[in-house]
């Protein structure tokens, strides 16, 4: 995977994550949601960094990174335009979805550098 490949879903994270934090500029309140959306993006950016670092970002870690990436813009996607809607699919939270995919990341990750794999 060339670094291009792996920052791409990092970037894209970024940007968004820059466009809610400017729509929310106008809200001095702290979310559980707001809270919840920023240390997920922290451990991201973090797994990103590390697995570069490590050679262990390959096909499955930058689909996954777009996955993650993806279900975080549809969870936002309606916080950018409506204070009151929260984003759902089927009564699954696209925020746990999110999660969730974020924790496989990472075991997938800690496996491959623990077992040398």
């Amino acid at each position: 995977m060339t670094v291009q490949m792996i920052l791409l879903p990092l970037f894209v994270h970024v940007a968004l994550v820059l466009a809610v934090l400017l729509r929310a500029v106008r809200s001095t309140e702290v979310t559980a949601d707001g809270l919840r959306a920023g240390l997920a993006a922290v451990l991201f950016y973090t797994l990103t960094c590390l697995a570069l670092f490590t050679r262990k970002a390959d096909v499955a870690f930058v689909v996954l990174a777009w996955l993650f990436v993806i279900l975080r813009i549809a969870a936002a996607f309606p916080q950018l335009f409506s204070a009151r809607a929260r984003g759902g699919i089927g009564g699954v939270s696209l925020d746990l979805a999110s999660l969730a995919v974020l924790a496989l990341m990472w075991v997938l990750f800690a496996l491959a550098v623990l077992l040398a794999v």
